[in-house]
């Protein structure tokens, strides 16, 4: 047993008492501080992905800067894998496909070409609210790929077609798989429970001018649509943020909302969908 020295010298023994006593001591510290460092740790993650998604939003200004002004065109066809997608078609310009990885993210079985564990992308490029087809976000509508029947592509808009770039979302946070996309479809690659939202729910995001900052993002359902679940931003009002001009009515013909602008759109989906 470990002993201390009384002050005539002679070794005193410590008393269960004793051990006891600083064996709580140690465990409440450690109940305190535990906790800490978890939020810690999330808070250095929740830094890093908005990091992450400043790098490669500025990468799509730079390769618009040596395409004449234009962002990138997407591909989903299956013979390109992930090749076709911005994650790859920016790797000149990041040169580090560990970028597009969400710290928080985990989940597994999407390509596995490029990246043999199969890790899903944790982000995606904006293709507009509702529908990744109608062409309201940085992309025109959906097309065919005339290089791969049967596929789509999405051609990129230009950098003079955004009325309000310091407030349009250019890429951010996903739950999707691939193919990855920044809409209100498809958000369910990683469930639909309350464990679905990363980051506390403060997604991180990047806009066209640049900068980045977190939105906070809830769960609803947008039955107008019929689709049970969807993951928004909080604030109504950050939906507009989606829209490359909330002025512009979508390109596709047909579909919720049309033919208003987006703005009104935006405004729409706010009054429509139930929060869960």
């Amino acid at each position: 047993m470990s002993s201390t020295r009384s002050k005539s010298g002679l070794a005193r023994a410590f008393t269960l008492i004793e051990l006891l006593v600083v064996i709580a001591i140690i465990a409440i510290l450690a109940a305190i501080l535990f906790p800490v460092f978890a939020q810690a740790k999330a808070a250095a993650k929740k830094t890093q992905a908005l990091s992450n998604c400043k790098q490669f939003g500025l990468a799509f200004i730079m390769y618009a800067g040596d395409y004449d002004d234009t962002l990138l065109t997407q591909s989903n066809s299956d013979d390109l894998n992930d090749k076709g997608e911005f994650q790859y078609l920016l790797q000149p310009y990041v040169k580090n496909r560990d970028l597009f990885y969400d710290p928080t993210r985990t989940r597994k079985g999407c390509d596995t070409q490029l990246d043999p564990t199969g890790r899903c992308v944790g982000f995606a490029p904006n293709f507009g609210i509702y529908s990744y087809h109608n062409g309201n976000g940085i992309f025109h509508k959906s097309e065919n790929d005339p290089g791969f029947p049967g596929s789509s592509m999405w051609r990129g808009r230009s950098m003079t077609e955004f009325a309000h770039p310091a407030d349009t979302i250019m890429s951010g946070a996903t739950n999707d798989t691939n193919m990855y996309t920044l809409t209100f479809y498809f958000q369910t690659g990683d469930g639909t429970g309350e464990g679905a939202l990363r980051h506390g729910g403060q997604y991180p995001f990047s806009f066209v001018d640049g900068h980045a900052k977190t939105i906070k993002m809830a769960r609803y359902s947008f039955l107008a649509d019929g689709d049970d679940f969807d993951i928004m931003p909080q604030n109504g009002k950050d939906i507009k943020k989606y829209c490359y001009d909330v002025d512009a009515v979508q390109e596709r013909t047909a579909g919720y909302g049309y033919p208003n602008p987006c703005g009104v759109v935006a405004d729409m989906i706010n009054q429509d969908r139930v929060k869960l």
